[in-house]
């Protein structure tokens, strides 16, 4: 949109700056049909002809600049005035003074003649600047209800919004994007930010990652003139960020429209807040709605679950939980580790208890600082041992060997491998017996597990490795026997 700047004095013009204003008032003394915008609308009668026949009848006043400047004077054409007054200058053959105007940061001369305003003068005398020639039309324009797009080489009148799509083109193409689809980035992301041009049934289209700091819609309407120049576009924010698998779209309008079309906001911007409301606003509906990276599943628990990175007993808990508590889970990665840390700070509990029971959950301390893998296996565990408690006594007064052995065995029962390594990683295994039992559990459960052990402890762990078998599939008095059998094995002399 064209706009008016702050003016200046005159001052004297520079040799080739007087070269350039004189080359330009000749090219329009020739041919005022450079200025004559291409028509691209349907008007029964064009709006400019009338100046234009006007400015044909100066052609019999050419020869005299004071004619010129006399026409320059009268009547209420601006454009029929600043094209009398700057053609007068080749007519007089010299360049007077010039006046200059500050445009967005840029010092422009410009030659002063007739009664019309500045902004027409540098309009008329920059026909060529692809900006600075809109300041001519501009009240013209929006007078008589038109369209106007300012192309690199032309200029393009319409009755109704009818976009030229080289203009489309020319404006987007100075934006600091660079698609290998023209106007369309091509990714799927979080958000995208689409701008339709209606007239031309185009959309432009920037996702979440490619949005920068700009305002594309800026760039867009930085060289029309219309009364109303968003009437053209619909701008709005394609997300995942709703319950159906169906994409959702948020049209931009009213104030935000505005400030984004002046650049108060940028694409990034108008993208970040839509994605913002809509994630909120998803994650507290209450409803089931499940996402990975740019697949949306809708309220497909099933697949959902499916489709994460765990063990089937996470997955069977997860799902648990989800039945019972409706939640949108939004994950950017099917690793189950972030499904469970997504959910982890309210419903870290309830997860637990699915897991075991309430008795378990209760002497866990602070759930908040654990990890929930780990936390669900342990739960897990700790379930399995209330129940393995129930069907192996709890025998009292055991010595060192005793307890180790008693350990390792109800944590093999109740957890298998995964368990009994981490007992074994965390056991004190200072003397050799004590050495030999735990690597004879070793052998029993089949497991590959650093450590060092000399090749007596190997030998007699490979001897107490059937004691330890028998142990572990013992319950009641038999797991009693067991027991007393794998110390005597083990010649820690100690007794039940």
């Amino acid at each position: 949109m064209a706009k008016k700047g702050r003016f200046r004095g005159a001052r004297h013009a520079p040799k080739r700056l007087e070269g350039d204003m004189m080359a330009m008032a000749k090219a329009l003394y020739d041919d005022p049909g450079l200025l004559r915008p291409k028509c691209a609308g349907k008007c029964r009668k064009c709006h400019f002809d009338k100046t234009f026949a006007n400015i044909a009848k100066l052609e019999k006043f050419k020869g005299s600049a004071d004619a010129l400047n006399k026409m320059s004077q009268r009547g209420s054409d601006d454009i029929f005035k600043a094209y009398a007054g700057t053609i007068s200058i080749y007519a007089d053959g010299k360049v007077p003074c010039l006046a200059s105007a500050k445009l967005a940061g840029e010092d422009v001369p410009y030659i002063m003649r007739g009664r019309v305003g500045n902004d027409k003068l540098i309009g008329i005398q920059y026909y060529d600047d692809p900006k600075k020639r809109l300041l001519l039309y501009n009240s013209f324009a929006k007078k008589k209800k038109l369209h106007m797009y300012s192309l690199n080489d032309e200029l393009v009148c319409s009755d109704t919004p009818n976009m030229p799509k080289d203009y489309l083109l020319d404006l987007f193409f100075e934006t600091p994007y660079e698609f290998d689809n023209d106007t369309q980035c091509g990714h799927a992301a979080d958000g995208t930010l689409v701008i339709k041009v209606r007239s031309l049934n185009q959309e432009i289209r920037i996702c979440s990652e490619c949005a920068a700091d700009i305002s594309t819609l800026q760039y867009l309407i930085s060289r029309m003139i219309a009364i109303d120049p968003l009437d053209d576009f619909d701008v709005s924010v394609e997300h995942r960020y709703h319950a159906s698998k169906d994409g959702d779209i948020d049209k931009i309008t009213g104030d935000a429209l505005k400030q984004y079309a002046f650049g108060r906001t940028t694409d990034r911007g108008v993208v970040d807040l839509v994605l913002r409301g809509k994630r909120k606003d998803l994650t507290s509906s209450g409803v089931s709605a499940y996402m990975i990276g740019n697949k949306h599943y809708g309220d497909d628990l099933d697949a959902f679950v499916g489709d994460l990175k765990g063990t089937d007993a996470e997955k069977d808990i997860l799902k648990k939980y989800l039945e019972i508590h409706k939640k949108a889970v939004i994950l950017r990665s099917d690793r189950m580790t972030e499904a469970l840390g997504h959910l982890w700070k309210d419903g870290a509990r309830d997860i637990l208890v699915i897991a075991s029971s309430e008795e378990v959950v209760n002497k866990m301390g602070d759930l908040a600082k654990l990890i929930p893998s780990e936390a669900i296996t342990n739960a897990i565990a700790g379930q399995m041992a209330l129940a393995i408690a129930e069907r192996i006594p709890h025998i009292k007064n055991l010595g060192p060997i005793g307890k180790l052995a008693d350990k390792l065995a109800r944590s093999m029962k109740a957890g298998g491998a995964e368990i009994l390594k981490k007992d074994i990683a965390s056991a004190s295994l200072k003397e050799s017996r004590s050495k030999a039992v735990a690597r004879a559990f070793i052998l029993s459960a089949g497991i590959d597990m650093p450590g060092k052990w000399s090749s007596d402890e190997e030998d007699h762990a490979k001897f107490l490795r059937p004691f330890v078998d028998r142990m572990i599939s013992s319950e009641g008095k038999d797991y009693v026997d067991a027991l007393e059998n794998l110390l005597a094995a083990s010649g820690s002399g100690e007794r039940l």
